[in-house]
């Protein structure tokens, strides 16, 4: 057997096995160590409180101050100082992937320590929320309270040290009192006595003085049911690009042996059509326009399974849209790739559409979290637009600046930049190389349709 036979297919294999191995598990293995402006917000609604020696405590604006203080010496974090409603806002569209919400009270509930520390008077713990965005993305929940919770833990210790320093003061200030008092009476105590009876610090108050904050984790949005726990919509648009992928490539040769460009192999039959030899801009355009109308009874079923498997669809309409425009912006891709380069052209579909597209797609991995590599070319790949629109449909009710806007409009350029390469590189080949045709017959043992 000569070596053209097999060596460029074990090359082929090689190239798809590195390509793949290097673009995607290198683009997701890693995420913690790719952080750059990663979007957290802290709401401060404390409305500080009047100290018993007059003066005033801000402590949740100190707290803000330091995560900023703190966030800012590298680009891994982006600290966002919101209203509540903002910080809302931001969440219901995946603008931010954590909430850090410091309550009204806080400053309030943190200095009574230090007077409960010393009485037996009930007092609550400075609470502090930290609210996760799971329908952005599970890693992206995980990465920003990994974030959150160091920065919030050193805030913790500074201020146990603070409110132990304070009651430790008042302790003292407290015992110097009773002595005073009682020597105005002039009341002389056993020193035993006295000390039982001087105000002091319990153990129990010296450890809540020491770890005062309770520190909450929740989410802000649970992901609905069949929505794999916020990962639903990434997982439908990677099926909606093997639809439009494979379905492309399927018809690719269907088509080509219809127009006598190339044979296949169906079963035991050998078929090949007459040689109409047609333009290659016209092939193009036939095998694309039979996609797009394919693709409406293929997305109005697939809309349909996924209903009826469990995936809440809450707007069926923009829903459709989305489905229906991922399939035949991949398809206009595909069909581009082959009809400029040839069988090439379904390699480099699987490293551009696939290899290439799967970590940029944002759907595991949060686009802060990637590479730059990846973040400069989400912008060109299908699946990050598809995945954006069909989420945002999803899960962010639809909303234009959650994704739907931002994603059509992006499906819509690839697919007509992909289109006029397509059509007038083809022209060019055509006019030079002279009209594509298929000199193959069949063989003898086949059949020819």
């Amino acid at each position: 057997m000569s070596p053209r036979t097999w060596l460029l297919p074990f090359l082929v294999l090689l190239l798809l096995g590195g390509t793949g191995t290097a673009l995607y598990i290198g683009g997701l293995g890693s995420p913690g160590k790719h952080l750059d402006h990663f979007p957290i917000a802290v709401v401060n609604q404390d409305k500080g409180t009047v100290t018993p020696d007059g003066g005033r405590e801000d402590l949740g604006q100190n707290i803000t101050e330091e995560m900023q203080k703190g966030f800012s010496s590298s680009n891994e974090i982006e600290l966002r100082v919101l209203s509540w409603d903002d910080a809302q806002a931001q969440m219901r569209q995946g603008d931010v992937h954590g909430t850090v919400v410091i309550p009204e009270s806080f400053s309030a509930d943190a200095t009574a320590l230090v007077s409960g520390s010393l009485s037996a008077d009930v007092v609550s713990r400075p609470s502090i929320t930290v609210y996760t965005n799971p329908l952005a993305g599970p890693l992206a929940s995980s990465l920003a309270t990994n974030a959150i919770h160091p920065a919030l833990e050193q805030a913790n210790r500074g201020l146990g040290e603070q409110l132990s320093s304070s009651a430790t003061q008042a302790q003292d200030q407290a015992q110097t009192e009773l002595r005073g008092q009682l020597e105005e009476l002039g009341t002389q105590l056993p020193a035993q006595l006295e000390q039982q009876i001087a105000p002091k610090i319990g153990g129990t108050s010296a450890d809540l003085l020491a770890d005062p904050i309770a520190i909450t984790t929740t989410a802000f949005e649970e992901p609905p049911e069949g929505a794999a726990l916020g990962e639903g919509a990434f997982f439908y648009s990677v099926l909606l690009m093997v639809v439009g992928l494979s379905g492309s490539v399927a018809l690719h040769f269907l088509i080509d042996s219809r127009l006598g460009v190339a044979p296949v192999e169906l079963g035991p039959r050998f078929v090949l059509g007459p040689q109409l030899r047609p333009a290659r801009w016209f092939t193009y355009l036939v095998k694309w326009g039979i996609v797009i109308i394919a693709a409406l009874p293929t997305a109005g079923l697939m809309m349909w399974v996924a209903s009826a498997v469990g995936m809440a669809i809450p707007h069926g309409g923009w829903f459709f849209l989305t489905t229906w425009l991922s399939i035949v912006t991949v398809s206009a891709v595909t069909f581009a790739l082959i009809t400029l380069f040839g069988s090439a052209g379904m390699i480099l579909s699987l490293i551009y559409v696939v290899f290439m597209g799967l970590p940029a797609a944002t759907g595991v991995v949060p686009l802060e979290a990637l590479p730059g590599f990846f973040r400069v070319i989400a912008p060109a790949e299908p699946l990050y637009h598809m995945t954006m629109a069909n989420r945002a449909v999803l899960y962010f009710d639809a909303s234009a600046d959650a994704g739907v806007q931002g994603g059509i409009i992006g499906m819509l350029v690839i697919t007509l930049i992909a289109v006029v390469a397509a059509v007038v590189f083809s022209a060019i080949y055509d006019r030079m190389l002279g009209r594509r045709g298929a000199n193959l017959a069949p063989s003898a043992g086949g059949t020819a349709a």
